[in-house]
């Protein structure tokens, strides 16, 4: 193998994964986003991927509570929890009052507390 071949290819594989990175990475600074990230990865039943979303000192006990809740359930109410959930979310603008920070889903059937640490946004709380 040559060694141009080599070095073209590796470069692709990096660019390949640079864009990658970058257009699936969620913004920090808006909260909207943030929440719909939380819930889809809660939706597709990634307590892991959805507690990178979650306030980080609370992250790890929050996704060991609700690991062992869900595994607690029987099947059927499982289900159930995770329909409750919706898919396409379409959050609409946070609302703040009495020091709460909650943003609710178009169909107004979910809603999540949140909190802004250092400019980033992170859940709090799941209703």
């Amino acid at each position: 193998m040559n060694f141009k071949k080599v070095l073209i290819a590796v470069v692709a594989v990096v660019i390949v994964i640079v864009a990658w990175q970058m257009l699936t990475r969620v913004d920090r600074g808006n909260p909207v986003a943030v929440a719909t990230a939380f819930t889809k990865a809660l939706k597709n039943k990634d307590t892991s991927s959805a507690s990178k979303y979650y306030v980080p000192d609370k992250a790890d006990a929050w996704r060991q509570q609700t690991d062992d809740k869900l595994s607690g359930m029987r099947s059927n109410a499982t289900e159930m929890y995770f329909e409750h959930i919706p898919a396409a979310p379409a959050f609409t603008a946070p609302v703040t009052a009495a020091g709460k920070t909650t943003i609710v889903s178009g169909d107004k059937s979910y809603s999540l507390e949140m909190t802004q640490v250092d400019g980033k946004w992170y859940v709090t709380g799941a209703q």
